[in-house]
């Protein structure tokens, strides 16, 4: 379950080298240490994220569907980690309490992407494929300019994109909302949940360029570079060539309001 009112800041502390992992004591193996924090009993353990942009692929298809070579890549800091998902509303997991600590903005692209991509491996998700596409998307953008761009991992971000349209077209993400008020209908009350199409976030990644007045301050989604050089009339013509049909946004910045669609010929 994603928390919406999490997704921007982030404490400081968790901006250098060392990141703490929070949660049960099986999240990481017994070759980690780790400590009980006397504050409040839970257990830590760290490890060492990279920080730099540049990403080697350990293997074609990695952090693509199906690829699990990302469980044998040793860069992956996550490798080894016990990413629990979310089963109903008493055992939440622990995915987005491990993912929200990674570092904000292109320091954390790396692990994020280690991360999203260990998550797929070992459970097949449109979720789980989305953020991996998504942090792909971020090297790209932490490594490239208008002048050289990364085309490796450019094309990489595209191909996980795709392979979300193709093996989870039907696919949602879940934001938990905290500032809706809470839902009296139920005992105990809880907030509302509400779940958003992963297909139509990605026709937006790959079409969409944001008001130049948005809180990034970039020309693009999220402050992330286009992955489809030129005109916009490209990514339509790349959809159509990967066989499906986007009805772009109107409601430009926020687009919400955009449609995809499997095309039929």
């Amino acid at each position: 379950m994603r928390n919406l009112n999490r997704q921007k800041a982030q404490p400081a502390l968790f901006r250098g080298l060392w990141i703490l992992l929070m949660g049960l004591a099986a999240v990481m193996t017994a070759g980690c240490g780790s400590e009980r924090d006397a504050a409040d009993g839970q257990l830590f353990n760290s490890v060492v994220l990279p920080t730099d942009p540049v990403l080697g692929l350990f293997c074609a298809d990695v952090g693509l569907a199906g690829s699990t070579c990302v469980l044998d890549d040793p860069e992956n800091p996550f490798a080894s980690t016990t990413i629990i998902e979310f089963i109903d509303f008493e055992n939440p997991g622990n995915k987005f309490q491990i993912a929200d600590t990674i570092p904000v903005g292109p320091t954390g692209a790396k692990a994020r992407f280690y991360f999203w991509a260990t998550a797929l491996a070992n459970r097949q998700s449109g979720e789980n494929q989305y953020y991996t596409a998504l942090a792909l998307h971020e090297v790209f953008n932490a490594n490239s300019n208008p002048f050289e761009q990364d085309e490796l991992i450019r094309q990489h971000a595209l191909d996980a994109y795709r392979s979300l349209l193709d093996n989870f077209f039907g696919g949602v993400t879940v934001f938990k909302c905290f500032e809706c008020g809470l839902d009296d209908s139920y005992d105990p009350p809880r907030f509302p949940q509400f779940a958003k199409p992963l297909n139509t976030l990605v026709a937006d990644h790959l079409y969409r360029r944001a008001s130049t007045t948005d809180a990034s301050g970039g020309d693009y989604p999220d402050g992330l570079m286009m992955l489809i050089e030129g005109t916009t009339i490209n990514v339509l013509d790349l959809l159509v060539q990967w066989e499906y049909a986007y009805q772009p946004c109107t409601d430009v910045p926020e687009c919400t309001n955009g449609v995809i669609t499997k095309a039929e010929f």
